[in-house]
């Protein structure tokens, strides 16, 4: 008999829901130390960004309080809310919250920017 044994596939999952957005324990632990975040969109790559800012970069008036979207970080996900926000998102790339309840994308840590990358086109079933 010869096994195959299977390890663990770890990858950020971020979960795009009409109401919030949503991010794995994976995704999450690279806003523990966050104060906001930023959230834009790449036509080019047709990727979501989710910025981390500290206090400082927060505050510093760089930012409107319209930019900044606060994130809470519980032990097994991260959560960002806001109706608008995922106006905004459905305005650059269309998710269809009448057809699904939520849409699921990989993502990974771009630890040079700051940010994380979802990638739109790589929707998860």
């Amino acid at each position: 008999m010869e096994i195959q044994w299977f390890t663990k596939s770890l990858y950020g999952v971020v979960t795009i829901y009409e109401t919030n957005i949503t991010l794995n324990t994976i995704a999450a632990e690279h806003f523990v130390n966050a104060y906001s975040t930023l959230i834009g969109f790449d036509k080019k790559d047709t990727t979501l960004l989710i910025k981390a800012l500290n206090k400082e970069e927060a505050i510093c008036g760089k930012y409107s309080e319209n930019d900044l979207h606060p994130i809470s970080i519980k032990p097994s996900y991260g959560r960002i809310n806001g109706k608008m926000i995922i106006k905004n998102i459905c305005e650059c790339f269309p998710l269809d919250f009448e057809k699904q309840n939520f849409y699921k994308f990989k993502c990974e840590w771009d630890a040079a920017n700051k940010y994380l990358k979802i990638y739109l086109k790589e929707a998860i079933s």
